[in-house]
């Protein structure tokens, strides 16, 4: 029997791999409506944080750099190590930053298998 940790890792997982392949169906086929998938997905992730109380890791952006949603203070988070910069935003505005093509996961994480953030 899983328990409710497993049950969330699972779905945190499935929810970042739909993510990435809506954001690669996008980036092929702008004209593909996307703002509700992603809407949803992003929602779910913070739903997600919120019941687990911790923050959630959601991949890797080009060409350095975490996107991640912060319970704490229910915002999305992009950490950019080198020169050290950190952009808190709503689901709205990190989506509307998504579609314009901004914080795009890297090429090589992999849309197929859950990724592995420990």
């Amino acid at each position: 029997m899983q328990t409710v940790e497993d049950q969330s890792r699972e779905l945190l997982d499935s929810l970042r791999v739909h993510l990435v392949k809506v954001l690669r169906r996008h980036k092929r086929k702008p004209y593909l409506p996307v703002w509700g998938e992603l809407f949803w997905a992003l929602r779910e992730i913070a739903k997600t944080g919120q019941r687990l109380a911790q923050d959630i890791p959601i991949y890797p952006i080009q060409p350095l750099g975490t996107l991640l949603y912060r319970y704490h203070n229910d915002k999305f988070q992009v950490d950019i190590p080198d020169p050290g910069i950190t952009i808190s935003l709503t689901a709205e505005q990190l989506i509307d930053a998504l579609i314009n093509g901004s914080f795009a996961p890297v090429e090589t994480f992999p849309a197929h298998k859950p990724p592995s953030f420990g």
